[in-house]
């Protein structure tokens, strides 16, 4: 079988074409631009991705597209059972990657039969995926050898008689896991669970017993409890009833109570009618004009009061005006007759004779006369003028007042007219004591209909009680009030609860433990059981210890013939350096130099020599395994890096060999072994150019 062309999204692959050619196909890459993946890729096509890998590094998240896109792809085959043939892989399936496969010969639409997703590997390759990823896929970081059983199986198989039969490990495992299923330790296993169940179901039956007792105990008190948790209700529902009972009865004594208000304000609003009581605001307003008589009395008073005075201020300044007139010739008067008084004896004193002396002082004393008398009438005249005004001013005010008395007193005239109109009275006082009495009246049938809304309201808001259940006899009510019912009826229902979860527990342990008879007949079934166990366990001691015994004769044929084969590749690689390997079954190996009889560790040997050892072991194991009919094709992701130029050339040398019996695909991140081969049959060179965005 060759491969002849992919196509692949996957992972750092994205739409990659790559075409192969037989013999060695050399494909050189940078790092991280796919190799491994394109491995990887391969080794999915052929036997699908791992389905039970979890984490991150799972090959289903390792490999998914990096630009989102779902994973796919296809692969061309060439092989000698079907032809060519081409494998489909794609993803339907979100949480499958890769899981519809289809293969179909290539250039039709035609399926091959026989093949499905799950087996075309095998059938294709004739090895199992344990075997050909340890064998015909080999990598720098994986050629050290991981043991397999089904590899071990394989090797062992044919190096004896050529035929594939059980792995000692895998006899031997199923072996120890028998024995461990019998007797681990002395807590796990059947043995020990059998004793343990056999101790433990002694001390069952002896609990069933108690148990039994116990739930008889728990069923008589909560019999007890629920008789006495129904009396108690039935107290609680009389406390119910007489509550509805006395509910009904405040109910009715509020319907009564408002109806008789309702009454009440019927029959006193009907006389207030007969009485023909004005209404309120009829009496208000009667009442307030009342008060404005009142107050227009008030006023009146002072009007008149103002009148008054005004009055006696125009009669005291008439009197004062008289006084007034008369003063100046009061005063000249006076004046002459002093003159006249003085005359004689002033004549005396002057130098002249008396009569011109009697004559010049008369005439002075007529001239003064005349002036003091002047000025006299000119201040009175002045006085009169002011007093006219002042005089003016006060008839005036008079005047006012008088007006104002008289407009107050027919404005309260009006207004008692307007009162006696709605009011039936005689006089102010009697309209004033009829106003208070039909008021009070009023106020009365106010508190009255007050009363009434309040009765009604009380009996409106009442709840109507529900008198279903309710008997026409009054309900006597218990003794004990509610609050102390209710406090023990929770009791006794915690009292029963904690009962019931005791009987509960006891049934379950009792339905555990089962019937008495059953558990015996377990015990004597577990006897015998135990019996078996033990025997198995001393013939399955015996089996192991004998297959022991066979595995250690069958290594000593198994390793020296994969060591010789992988001597002779170590040899080559190495130029004959090294030519000798031995190898256990673990596939550890240790290799000796060309004349020594040491061994060396391969942990002691140089990373180079050591890979080159591994590749050797890797190609030997290759010739063992892998079926010769196909042709099994080998792919090396990077094998040769640790390699320098001189044992890289004999690689190459040797890997040109084997791919004239099968295809090998070399993946490099060098370009020297190109340089190496350029130029030779056999050998094509390819590139995985990275992939661009």
């Amino acid at each position: 079988m060759r491969f002849r062309k992919l196509d692949a999204t996957f992972g750092a692959l994205e739409r990659r074409s790559l075409a192969f050619s037989p013999g060695l196909n050399i494909i050189e890459a940078p790092n991280e631009s796919g190799k491994s993946t394109l491995a990887a890729f391969l080794r999915t096509m052929l036997y699908g991705l791992p389905t039970r890998e979890r984490g991150a590094l799972a090959d289903k998240k390792r490999f998914l597209p990096w630009s989102g896109a779902p994973m796919q792809g296809t692969l061309e085959l060439s092989t000698e059972e079907f032809g060519e043939v081409t494998l489909r892989r794609d993803t339907q399936r979100a949480d499958i990657p890769m899981g519809h496969f289809t293969a179909t010969y290539s250039g039709t639409g035609d399926e091959v039969p026989g093949l499905s997703g799950a087996d075309c590997g095998e059938r294709l390759l004739g090895v199992p995926r344990e075997v050909c990823e340890r064998s015909a896929f080999i990598r720098q970081s994986g050629l050290a050898v991981d043991p397999d059983a089904e590899l071990e199986r394989r090797i062992a198989a044919l190096i004896t008689t050529g035929e594939e039969g059980a792995s000692y490990s895998k006899a031997s495992a199923a072996l120890k896991k028998q024995l461990n299923l019998r007797k681990a330790n002395s807590r796990s296993g059947q043995i020990p669970t059998l004793e343990r169940e056999l101790e433990e179901g002694s001390a069952a039956l002896a609990e069933l017993r108690t148990l039994q007792a116990e739930r008889g105990e728990a069923e008589n008190a909560i019999a007890a409890l629920r008789e006495r948790e129904a009396s108690l209700r039935e107290a609680i529902a009389a406390h119910e009833l007489a509550d509805r009972q006395d509910r009904y009865a405040a109910r009715e004594q509020a319907k009564r109570a408002a109806d008789s208000a309702a009454r009440e304000v019927r029959v006193f609003r009907r006389m207030l009618s007969d009485s023909h009581i004005p209404e309120r605001e009829v009496l208000e307003e009667n009442r307030s004009r009342l008060r404005s008589i009142e107050a227009l009395e008030r006023q009146q008073r002072e009007a008149d009061a103002r009148r008054q005075r005004s009055e006696q201020a125009l009669n005291h300044f008439n009197a004062n005006m008289r006084r007034i007139f008369l003063r100046p010739i009061a005063a000249a008067w006076l004046i002459l007759l002093i003159l006249c008084a003085a005359l004689p004896p002033l004549a005396l004193l002057l130098p002249l004779p008396v009569a011109p002396a009697v004559l010049y002082a008369c005439a002075a004393a007529v001239v003064l006369f005349a002036v003091l008398f002047t000025l006299e009438a000119l201040r009175a005249r002045s006085a009169r003028l002011q007093h006219e005004k002042e005089r003016a001013e006060l008839e005036s005010a008079l005047r006012e007042a008088e007006g104002a008395c008289a407009a107050l007193k027919t404005t309260s005239q009006e207004t008692l007219e307007r009162i006696f109109e709605d009011i039936p009275a005689g006089d102010r006082t009697g309209a004033a004591n009829y106003i208070h009495e039909s008021l009070a009246r009023r106020d009365m049938l106010a508190q009255l209909e007050a009363e009434a809304l309040r009765c009604r309201q009380v009996y409106e808001s009442s709840p109507r009680p529900d008198l279903t259940g309710v008997p026409a006899r009054p309900v006597e009510r218990p003794a004990k009030s509610r609050e102390e019912l209710l406090s023990e009826l929770k009791r006794t229902t915690e009292a029963r609860a904690e009962e019931q979860s005791r009987a509960d527990y006891t049934a379950g342990r009792l339905r555990a433990i089962g019937d008495a008879d059953a558990l015996e007949r377990s015990m004597a079934e577990k006897r015998e059981r135990l019996a078996e166990a033990q025997s198995d366990y001393a013939a399955i001691a015996l089996a192991m210890e004998t297959l022991e015994h066979a595995n250690t004769v069958l290594q000593s044929r198994f390793s020296p013939q994969l060591g010789k084969r992988a001597a002779a590749y170590f040899s080559a690689l190495t130029g004959g350096k090294y030519d000798a390997v031995e190898l256990s079954r673990t596939f550890h190996a240790l290799a000796s130099e060309a004349g020594e009889s040491v061994a060396h560790d391969a942990a002691l040997l140089s990373q180079g020599a050591r890979d080159q050892l591994y590749l050797a072991v890797r190609l030997a194991i290759c010739d063992m395994v892998l079926p010769e009919e196909t042709c099994v094709p080998l792919v090396l992701d990077d094998a040769l890096v640790s390699f320098d130029d001189e044992r890289c050339a004999a690689a190459l040398e040797l890997l040109i060999q084997e791919a004239e019996r099968r295809q090998i695909l070399l993946l490099t991140c060098q370009h020297r072994e190109a340089a190496l081969l350029t130029g030779r049959e056999n050998v094509c060179i390819l590139s995985l150019t990275p992939t661009k965005e």
